[in-house]
């Protein structure tokens, strides 16, 4: 509390001043910072812990023993919660609230509720004058007994006013506000009547000194409880074995001191190493004890977590794996124990007895329940394969040709996917052995219902397409090619290979899946679905132990499909006897596409099976191939057979035309490599034959050389790209040939004309002037004319109709040669007489000579045989 500075000698006051005004205090002749601040008065305080409310200064009061009453020197003032004020002298108490109702007063405009202090003397203090030493002279002795006399007075003037202030109260409520008043006055009256009491004991006059008044006093509250005391020690006979005990006590204390002394001179010659010393072993006991309550919590958790109820015991002993409550219930307990085996433990730990005890026990029932495991699955897959293999409703049909799926098998041993889970991580061993019971019981029925499909494809594909046989053999009758739509439901071999493909490829598939699920042999999601109508399987990350389980997969399905590979061998061997190899071509880039849609088909056991197929029907398509050159290269052409074009010739376009619509889509397989390899033989074994043709002794002229003519022209018109270079070739060759027969056929109608005129270009080939010929007697005018006279117009005609039958003997027109061959033939023979009348022209300029048949003429010629045939 401060207001203006008063200088004081009490040093706790100073202590107080010079911790609230720290600046004045080091240098008082500095300006004050607090301006208009100092300590006024202070009093100890400490916090009370009853009652709250408002600001409230409330006056304790208590006994002692049962001399009566006395005035305390505590009192509790309450701001916001209540703390308990205490002075050392009544003086001093008084004092602080005088002090305290004056600043409250000044600052407020309002006195605090003041409960259980005299009414007249807090009138009197709330007036007195607010200058601290007018406030000493007031709580003194002399200012209380000052003020109580005039409170007495107070009081009488007061009770003077009452009648009248109850005269003009008529009310009820004014009745009762009086007779409280009275009750009031009646109060005020008994203190007042104490306090004079107590003052003529002391004979006290208004005037009187009071601080002898004070002393007294003092002296008389000191006698007072002087007698209080001993008046209660003379009262209780239990004083003397108080005092006796005390005695003892202090004795105790002695002899505490005599030890306390011996061991501060034994810690005083002590060294810094000594003490260091007992630290280090006090540190040292705590941890000990530490590690001890942690070591016993340790083996309290660890005791909990391995011992499991005798329940889960009897549940794998007993619990049925029938239903799927109890294979539920089964789970639940296996993970308990496999928890409890598997728990954690320090190395120190592991090495407990008991411990070990406990875990080899836990390990003995999860071995039996693994063999139990064991045995359930063994004979669970044998009741599901026989149950399969003895329904009379499966197996293919003639209108329904399939391989029914092993969902029945699949679905009903889903549901032990987690024990299987479990078994493999509690005994690998006999996983195993529960892997091979499941391959052994499933190996039968997959061979059983595999061989039936195939037997009923086979059957429904022969004979299907005898009729498209292709070959170059030419002792076989059927070497043409023609669609036959009435089959009577056979189906050709590649269509009949490919209904294989999507019939076996999903079965293979959907096994190795459920496997690698229902085995844990792949890191695949356990919720997968059993039935995913997938094809492949996406292999993962190829870490060591997945690998490990792929290969172990793999070994499994290739037991499971071991007879796959050659029944689908012997299926394709008879489709081929009974149809043309060529549709083995199709086969091979069914398998090549069904290989390349695989990512990484290292461990697919459905690649592996279609690899081996695709080996076998290579060779099968080399030997096709080999047959095919053999069969050319024996090709011979007669004198019967020489009228049209070669028969190899007449079937490679179509030959050529199926095997690309069996490559359809194959453009990036291996496939085409091979294809286009097997076309380059046959093309060059082609070309040699016709070469060896038509140097036979028995061709007169070059019409064999034109067969290539029609493989060209058929080859264009299927716009087949792969062949463009045996096109070229095959043009070139035509080209050449085909001029060499034009002009071989010309001969036979214009024989002496050519004979004259080629002499006529070889002479001039030898001189340098022509009209030096018509001085050679062979060559002269008289010569040319009788030649041209020779071959009147009339007489071409006949010889043109001649030649076109002698063509028309060598090519038929409705192979596409004739008129080709034929329109050749016209230009040579234009060539031929524009030949002869520039030969004319230059050796005989003025003979007036020239032939008997215009150009004109033999295009009108032309025209006649055209529309004549």
């Amino acid at each position: 509390m401060a207001e203006t500075r008063q200088p004081s000698s009490d040093p706790i006051r100073q202590l107080i001043i010079n911790s609230l005004f720290p600046e004045v205090a080091e240098d008082p002749s500095q300006g004050n910072s607090f301006a208009g601040e100092s300590l006024i008065i202070h009093l100890k305080i400490s916090e009370d812990s009853t009652g709250t409310g408002p600001i409230t200064i409330n006056e304790r009061q208590g006994t002692i023993g049962k001399k009566g009453a006395f005035k305390s020197l505590a009192f509790i003032m309450t701001i916001n919660k209540p703390y308990l004020w205490t002075a050392d002298t009544q003086r001093e108490r008084n004092l602080f609230l005088a002090t305290l109702l004056k600043v409250y007063k000044t600052n407020i405009k309002r006195l605090p509720k003041l409960i259980n202090f005299d009414d007249s003397s807090v009138s009197e203090t709330k007036v007195q004058p607010t200058f601290v030493s007018q406030i000493d002279t007031e709580n003194s002795l002399q200012g209380r007994l000052t003020n109580a006399n005039k409170s007495t007075s107070s009081l009488n003037q007061k009770k003077d006013r009452i009648p009248q202030a109850g005269g003009l109260k008529n009310d009820s409520n004014g009745i009762v506000q009086h007779k409280a008043e009275d009750e009031d006055v009646k109060q005020e009256e008994i203190s007042l009547i104490n306090v004079s009491e107590l003052l003529n004991d002391f004979d006290w006059k208004g005037s009187g000194n009071a601080a002898a008044l004070e002393e007294r006093l003092l002296n008389e509250l000191a006698a007072l409880e002087a007698a209080n005391i001993h008046a209660m020690v003379e009262s209780d006979d239990r004083v003397n074995s108080v005092i006796e005990q005390i005695d003892k006590a202090i004795n105790e204390l002695d002899n505490m001191d005599s030890w306390l002394s011996i061991y501060a001179a034994e810690l005083n010659s002590m060294g810094d190493e000594d003490i260091h010393h007992i630290e280090s072993q006090n540190r040292g006991l705590q941890v000990q004890t530490a590690n001890q309550k942690a070591l016993l919590s340790e083996l309290d958790r660890l005791i909990q977590i391995i011992s499991i109820p005798d329940q889960v015991i009897k549940i794998l002993r007993q619990e049925s794996m029938d239903t799927p409550q109890g294979v539920q219930n089964i789970e639940q307990a296996a993970e308990q124990l496999k928890h409890a085996i598997e728990t954690p433990f320090d190395k120190s730990l592991q090495e407990m007895k008991a411990i070990q005890e406990k875990i080899e026990s836990y390990k003995y029932h999860a071995k039996n329940f693994c063999s139990r495991f064991g045995e359930y699955m063994r004979m669970m897959f044998q009741f599901q394969t026989e149950t399969l293999m003895n329904d009379k409703s499966r197996g293919p049909r003639h209108n329904n040709l399939t391989i029914q799926s092993h969902d029945y098998i699949t679905n009903n041993l889903s549901k032990y996917c987690t024990l299987s889970l479990w078994v493999k991580e509690m005994d690998p061993n006999r996983h195993l052995e529960v892997q091979s019971l499941y391959v052994a019981a499933k190996e039968p029925i997959y061979k059983k219902e595999t061989k039936e499909y195939l037997q009923q494809m086979s059957a429904a594909n022969a004979y299907s397409n005898r009729s498209s046989l292709f070959s170059f053999d030419s002792t076989k009758q059927a070497l043409e090619f023609r669609d036959n739509n009435n089959n009577s439901g056979k189906i050709p071999l590649e269509e009949s290979f490919n209904h294989c493909l999507r019939t076996i490829i999903p079965l293979i598939s959907n096994e190795q899946k459920f496997m690698a699920d229902f085995f844990n042999l792949d890191k695949k999601d356990s919720k997968s679905s059993f039935n995913d109508s997938e094809v492949f399987l996406k292999d993962l990350d190829d870490d060591e132990d997945e690998i490990m389980h792929k290969k172990l997969l793999y070994e499994h399905m290739e037991k499971l499909f071991n007879f796959l590979p050659d029944e689908l061998c012997a299926f394709i061997d008879y489709g081929c006897k009974l149809d043309a190899a060529i549709q083995i071509v199709g086969i091979i880039v069914s398998i090549e596409k069904l290989i390349q849609e695989e990512e990484r088909p290292n461990f697919n056991y459905v690649i592996k099976v279609f690899r081996d197929v695709r080996k076998h029907c290579l060779e099968i398509l080399d030997r096709f191939i080999n047959d095919q050159l053999k069969a050319i290269e024996d090709t011979k052409v007669t004198s019967k057979r020489r009228k049209g074009i070669v028969l190899f010739i007449r079937i490679f376009p179509r030959f050529v035309e199926r095997i690309e619509h069996a490559m359809n889509g194959a453009d990036k397989l291996e496939i085409r490599n091979i294809v286009n390899s097997g076309y380059e033989k046959i093309v060059k074994m082609m070309f040699d034959c016709l070469e060896a043709i038509s140097k036979d002794e028995e061709s007169t002229d070059d019409r064999e050389q034109l067969n290539a003519h029609i493989m060209t022209l058929e080859i264009r018109t299927r716009k087949i790209i792969v062949l463009d270079p045996f096109m070229r070739y095959a043009r070139t060759s035509y080209d050449k040939h085909l001029e060499a027969y034009a002009k071989s056929v010309v001969r036979r109608p214009f024989g002496k004309l050519l004979e004259f005129f080629e002499g006529i270009e070889s002479l001039l080939r030898t001189t340098s002037a022509p009209e030096e010929v018509g001085f050679r007697l062979k060559y002269s005018k008289d010569a040319l004319k009788k030649v041209v006279s020779q071959y009147p117009g009339k007489e071409i005609r006949k010889d043109m109709i001649s030649l076109y039958k002698r063509v028309d003997k060598h090519f038929t027109e409705e192979e596409g040669l004739l008129q080709v061959v034929w329109r050749s033939i016209e230009e040579e023979v234009i060539r031929c007489h524009e030949r002869f009348t520039s030969i004319i022209n230059k050796c005989y300029p003025d003979s007036n000579i020239s032939l008997e048949f215009s150009i004109d003429d033999l295009l009108n010629y032309f025209s006649e045989l055209a529309r004549s045939h």
